[in-house]
């Protein structure tokens, strides 16, 4: 009698262990499931909101498309893993037409940003995409020429805002009479064109900078001419100007380096 109580007090031994590790191995996965779930949302906002918070047109289609493809491939994963949440289908839906739509979209006009606060966020969305981009790359998601060729798109729109922020600038001074301010943050922009135009597609740019910085150091000596011949005493005002200028020139200075630093161009 006792080896039969024996023999099973060991097999309630066995189905408890065997129960408690089914449990711990059930319990492990649903963590584990659980952690993906949260790890795949938090990517497919990141690329919506890479997708959705440059303007409409910045971006060009290969980089557009290459955000779409991502966040299509987060839906279809968060649809397998959860699928009793309607929204996972609705995005997949919605991406997959706007890659389509984006596909049929034929060249469109460069889109400018206008005022500083759009220029730093861009700035800023532009570096998380190359992020993502040198990512996808290590994943091998992406080729080595289609790495180089993202990069290359993310320099140019990082060059453009760069030159649209020092013709804001440029055109601000202009309102309110500093001449020789304006011309100073033109020449930060050609500077910064010049520095990016190996392979000469800045050329014209380049030119037409130079055309208005002609026109504006012409005005500039008229006005100083004038302000002589009437008498004027320029100085307190020029030492003002100086004074200016030179914090603006410092503060571009230190975003030069910064992208320097970056190594965005050579």
């Amino acid at each position: 009698m006792s080896a039969y109580v024996i023999a099973g007090i060991f097999v309630l031994l066995i189905l408890l262990a065997g129960y408690l590790f089914i449990s711990h191995s059930i319990e492990k996965k649903r963590i584990q499931r659980q952690r993906l779930v949260t790890a795949l949302r938090a990517r497919r906002n990141s690329f919506r909101d890479l997708a959705t918070g440059f303007p409409q047109g910045f971006l060009s289609n290969d980089l557009t498309g290459l955000l779409y493809r991502a966040l299509i491939d987060c839906c279809e994963q968060l649809s397998r893993l959860e699928p009793n949440d309607p929204t996972h289908a609705e995005n997949l839906s919605l991406y997959s037409n706007l890659l389509a739509a984006q596909k049929e979209t034929s060249g469109q006009n460069k889109v400018r940003l206008d005022n500083p606060q759009q220029i730093k966020e861009a700035n800023h969305l532009l570096q998380e995409l190359h992020k993502f981009v040198l990512q996808q790359s290590a994943l091998n998601h992406i080729n080595q020429v289609q790495t180089e060729a993202y990069t290359d798109q993310i320099n140019r729109l990082t060059l453009q805002i760069t030159v649209d922020g020092h013709v804001f600038n440029a055109r601000q001074a202009q309102q309110i009479g500093k001449v020789r301010l304006a011309i100073h943050h033109y020449g930060l922009a050609r500077k910064a064109l010049a520095a990016g135009n190996g392979s000469h597609l800045f050329d014209k740019q380049i030119a037409q900078l130079d055309a208005v910085m002609s026109k504006l150091e012409e005005k500039a000596d008229v006005i100083g001419e004038a302000a002589t011949a009437n008498g004027a005493t320029a100085t307190p005002k020029r030492q003002v100007d100086d004074s200016t200028s030179s914090k603006e020139w410092k503060q571009f200075e230190e975003e030069n380096e910064k992208w320097k630093k970056k190594s965005i161009y050579d």
